[in-house]
């Protein structure tokens, strides 16, 4: 790939990123992407002039609670049918990746895009909480991301998830018993009020809450890098 296709791509995944899913479905094109605007852009993860010290509330990152959770913690809202938010998997792993040993990653499951039904949206919502418990959300969660982006599948229910994850040697007989575990309900109560909390601030997804009190805002002009550097930095703050 020429240094100039690294560009164009890099320019083209954050631009879908910036943008993201609405409640309403996303619009059918990105024809308001020029290539002049591509060319701006700078290769992924490339030095930027912008430095910690100069993230700037309001422009940068919004206060959207009194106080930080007890936890340091970085949380992505997402939905898997959200097309920026499965371009936003490879920049969640380089967040992840450069986040300090006291942090942790966590993602949460929304319900309320208008792809499909609030009551499908929760089955996808138990089966990212099923892969959680068993070690394997990663894997599972892209199976789940593919399934809808790659291969142009419906998810009508959960015999639909529970075939995926059979796809990848999880027993039916494993599945329906985490399912029916009282571990799993707590969890997806959990993901849902996590989801309430903030509902006012999630116009869109990906979001990235930090530390229960931040909320991450990323402009055109930041590079990827940017975007790894802001999120690290919010989560050192109190």
């Amino acid at each position: 790939m020429t240094k100039s296709s690294i560009v164009l791509f890099a320019a083209l995944l954050f631009t879908i990123m910036i943008a993201g899913c609405s409640e309403a479905p996303p619009p059918s094109s990105n024809s308001d992407v020029t290539a002049a605007e591509a060319d701006a852009q700078q290769p992924v993860l490339d030095p930027s002039p912008l430095m910690p010290a100069k993230w700037i509330e309001g422009t940068h990152y919004n206060i959207i609670a009194d106080s930080v959770s007890a936890q340091k913690e970085v949380v992505e809202y997402f939905s898997f049918w959200c097309p920026a938010c499965y371009g936003f998997e490879a920049v969640a792993n380089q967040i992840k990746s450069k986040l300090d040993d006291d942090v942790i990653f966590r993602k949460v499951h929304v319900n309320f895009m208008s792809f499909t039904t609030a009551e499908i949206q929760e089955e996808a919502t138990k089966a990212m909480l099923i892969g959680r418990q068993m070690g394997m959300e990663e894997l599972t969660n892209a199976a789940i991301f593919a399934h809808i982006h790659e291969q142009k599948q419906t998810i009508e229910g959960m015999s639909d998830l529970k075939a995926l994850f059979i796809s990848y040697d999880i027993s039916a007989t494993e599945f329906e018993d985490a399912l029916a575990k009282d571990e799993l309900t707590a969890a997806f109560e959990q993901n849902n009020n996590e989801i309430a909390q903030f509902k006012e601030h999630l116009n869109s997804v990906p979001n990235i809450v930090i530390n229960g009190k931040y909320q991450a805002k990323f402009t055109r002009e930041m590079t990827l890098l940017d975007v790894v550097e802001l999120v690290n930095w919010l989560s050192q703050q109190q």
